[in-house]
């Protein structure tokens, strides 16, 4: 990467945290919480389409979008800086050229046999130093659409702000009849030690949109095709997407999409409080058993389309 680019990114990254944190915390509650993107945004479309979805709403205030691995086990493969070039080229797209996109860790945490040793990288970072202007009391989200690498990795590296972080994952499978955890999910297996080390995190308020309940939320490509056609440089940008890497599917699982759906739109997703998997340090965690899949697409286009 581009010595200078690199330094531009990082003083961007300080301005935003700089910015978040001039706010008195005796106003706190008055502010929109702040919120990261992780996402492994190469992989698949999808994280295109929960990123411009977040990026188009006022709820929360989006303080950065950080890239993460979802390739490791090929010593050639870069996916990290791959989805780093798309989280670049998206805020580009959706007018957020502001917005930091700290780049995440090359390697997930640990070694490939387990261990919880931290991958420092500038997203880890990024996520510590928001994670401790933020408190208890109005906390940071951190919404991890890919591995949880980096959020795993900077609690890791600093403990203490874990009670400061609401997470969001997307990953697992659960079966609600038998109250049974799968961890053979795409997401998690990218970066099990770094599941595991959320999972025993007791200081760590989590909930997991689990890859069962998300995947009745598909978008028809002949229609979404349609739509974009709307939206200008960003739909003629996620049709090409579509058509470079999946141009063979009529459907695409909206996974990332039905986690910031429900995010956004709680109404729109149930959810109950379960236990972690028994492997795990036992404790209760939020899990979505449910959402609403004709309101989350509705919810999507009449955002996105001008």
């Amino acid at each position: 990467m581009n010595p200078a680019h690199t330094c531009l990114r990082l003083c961007l990254c300080l301005v935003a945290i700089s910015q978040f944190a001039a706010v008195g915390k005796t106003h706190a509650q008055e502010k929109r919480r702040p919120l990261i993107l992780d996402a492994d945004t190469a992989n698949e479309i999808d994280d295109m389409y929960a990123i411009t979805r977040m990026l188009k709403q006022s709820k929360f205030e989006v303080i950065g979008l950080t890239s993460t691995q979802w390739i490791h086990y090929l010593a050639e493969d870069d996916s990290v800086a791959a989805s780093q070039r798309e989280n670049e080229a998206l805020v580009q797209l959706l007018g957020r050229s502001d917005l930091p996109t700290p780049i995440g860790s090359r390697e997930p945490m640990g070694k490939p046999w387990g261990g919880d040793e931290p991958k420092d990288s500038p997203a880890a970072q990024f996520i510590i130093k928001a994670a401790r202007w933020a408190d208890p009391d109005h906390k940071l989200i951190v919404v991890c659409l890919g591995a949880s690498t980096n959020l795993a990795s900077a609690i890791r590296m600093s403990p203490e702000i874990a009670k400061n972080i609401d997470a969001y994952v997307l990953g697992f499978r659960y079966d609600f009849e038998k109250r049974v955890w799968n961890k053979s999910s795409f997401n998690i297996r990218r970066d099990l030690n770094a599941a595991d080390y959320i999972l025993n995190c007791k200081e760590l308020t989590l909930s997991v949109m689990p890859a069962n309940v998300a995947r009745p939320l598909t978008f028809p490509r002949e229609q979404t095709f349609e739509r974009h056609q709307k939206m200008g440089p960003l739909g003629r940008h996620l049709t090409a997407k579509w058509q470079a890497r999946f141009a063979d599917f009529e459907n695409w699982v909206m996974w990332d999409l039905a986690l910031v759906e429900a995010i956004l739109k709680p109404e729109l997703a149930t959810t109950k409080a379960v236990n972690t998997p028994p492997e795990n340090v036992d404790r209760t965690i939020t899990i979505y058993s449910a959402i609403d899949v004709s309101k989350m697409r509705e919810d999507y286009w009449s955002t996105v389309l001008p």
